[in-house]
């Protein structure tokens, strides 16, 4: 299945998917500018590399290079034509060859799971986990994925507030203001199958050197804030400096949906929330929303979920029911894209690159495209297609 709330809980579950990828006459390609993970038909996966998506066609059969089904999931890290996995208590790098992905290098993360991540710059990754016993235990690694070295790690202790929310679910960590700000929550498992999320999210404010916990903001108007970035997008940095995030309350994630979706900002000069700024996706849309992509110039696209179109979770994912609506984030107006109704709960499903937005889709008729907005004049296109070999998109990525 492509996509579960349960997804943050390793403990709980865990979903394993295989990775392939050839060119269109047969020759195994590597070294693509763009690397599409797909989830296929066959209950197989592949990475697609390919130079363009502004159009093509490939096809799964042509193009894959098979991996072992334990070796990889949907999680990925990918960057600088590298792929970085957490997998059996260590943090690996791989290469893409003919045959396959190649381990050449692994750190020791023992009884770890990614919570998110961050790049400082090109070569520095921080990432954030959680214990796989209790969920509640929040590390942060400072990498350096070029020697493949951990240069510094830290415990950070946040306090509990509920005894009985006692699952921690980190939404993002970014450097701002010359600090390490880590939005977070708490979660509580109602059964074996099912939690849900505590009505405040949480904004603490480190030291960038040493990682000492200074601060801790609380906001009501929302939960859930971010989710993990390895399976989705949920915030960034403007030109300005400013920062913004998505909550997400919906059924998919934060499972409190009597809580909007809505975007926060965090302005350039300030390390607190802005109290004045709310951006209410639900009053906007009518439904809670998964995802969020920067555009440039105070515009966003989110994908937002249809609630008349699915009937629980159990059809979540597979219901065709996902849009993708453009953000003003100054003026607040919403605007639906022309586009297919989509699919598959939680997607990486956005790559804005040279002034346009690259939106995977599979739609209703079984067809598996990138489809191609133009930024600057408003005009949909479709890009790069994939055969019917195909079942998701489920990520898309440049690699150089």
């Amino acid at each position: 299945m492509l996509s579960n709330r349960f997804s943050l809980f390793l403990s709980i579950l865990l979903l394993n998917f295989v990775i392939g990828c050839r060119t269109d006459n047969g020759e195994r390609n590597t070294d693509g500018k763009y690397s599409l993970y797909t989830m296929n038909k066959d209950l197989g996966n592949s990475i697609i590399t390919s130079n363009t998506v502004d159009s093509g066609h490939l096809t799964i059969s042509k193009n894959g290079i098979a991996i072992p089904t334990q070796q990889f999931d949907r999680s990925i890290i990918v960057k600088d034509k590298h792929y970085y996995f957490l997998r059996a208590g260590k943090f690996r790098k791989y290469i893409l060859e003919s045959k396959g992905l190649k381990e050449i290098a692994q750190l020791d993360l023992p009884d770890q799971h990614i919570e998110n991540i961050n790049w400082i710059d090109q070569t520095t990754l921080l990432l954030f986990t959680s214990d796989n016993k209790t969920n509640r235990r929040l590390w942060i690694y400072k990498i350096n994925v070029n020697d493949f070295i951990i240069n510094q790690q830290q415990e950070v202790h946040l306090p509990l507030n509920s005894t009985e929310f006692n699952i921690l679910s980190v939404g993002f960590g970014t450097i701002h203001q010359d600090h390490l700000l880590i939005g977070y929550t708490f979660n509580k498992v109602i059964n074996e199958t099912d939690f849900t999320t505590i009505d405040t999210m949480y904004v603490a404010t480190l030291d960038k050197a040493t990682l000492q916990l200074k601060t801790i903001q609380k906001d009501t108007r929302s939960t859930y804030p971010g989710g993990v970035n390895t399976v989705q997008s949920y915030s960034f940095h403007d030109e300005n400096g400013n920062f913004y995030f998505m909550s997400c309350p919906g059924i998919a994630l934060g499972n409190s949906p009597s809580k909007p979706t809505a975007i926060f900002k965090i302005d350039s000069n300030s390390t607190k929330v802005n109290p004045s700024y709310f951006l209410n996706l639900t009053t906007k849309t009518h439904n809670h929303a998964y995802g969020m992509w920067y555009l440039g110039n105070n515009k966003a696209i989110v994908r937002s979920e249809r609630r008349d179109r699915y009937t629980d979770f159990s059809d979540h994912h597979s219901t065709y029911q996902f849009e993708y609506y453009l953000v003003d984030l100054i003026s607040q107006n919403t605007r639906k894209l022309s586009l297919p109704f989509d699919k598959g709960t939680r997607k990486e499903s956005v790559l804005i690159q040279n002034g346009k937005a690259y939106i995977t889709i599979d739609d209703a008729d079984d067809q598996h495209q990138v489809w191609v907005y133009d930024i600057k004049s408003g005009a949909i296109s479709v890009g790069l297609t994939l055969d019917q070999a195909t079942d998701f998109i489920v990520r898309i990525d440049q690699l150089n």
